[in-house]
């Protein structure tokens, strides 16, 4: 029980540091131009834990097998390619890799 309360404390101390991780998945996907299949909604993107896995393409490899954050945008509507998942270091809020979309 006293996991799942630390959980739960966990989840909403984090929420005020995931509007700078947000922000920082936003710029770069401004500045891979993929902002036009994104909803400009952004401070409502999406945050959770993974593992930088081979699912996505690490721009530096010493995250592979960490446990980092990913951020998903909600893409607008008749969307043929989704916008990608972003990866950022929890610590530093650099990003550090994307899901490519298909």
């Amino acid at each position: 029980m006293g996991c799942a309360n630390k959980l739960n404390s966990e989840k909403v101390n984090n929420v005020d540091e995931y509007s700078d991780v947000r922000a920082a998945a936003w710029v770069f996907v401004n500045e891979k131009g993929w902002n036009n299949t994104a909803e400009d909604g952004w401070q409502g993107a999406d945050v959770e834990e993974t593992m930088a896995d081979n699912r996505y393409v690490l721009l530096d490899k010493k995250y592979e097998g960490q446990e980092v954050l990913v951020v998903t945008f909600e893409d607008v509507e008749n969307v043929v390619t989704g916008t990608p998942q972003i990866l950022v270091d929890s610590t530093t809020n650099e990003v550090i890799g994307y899901m490519p979309t298909e």
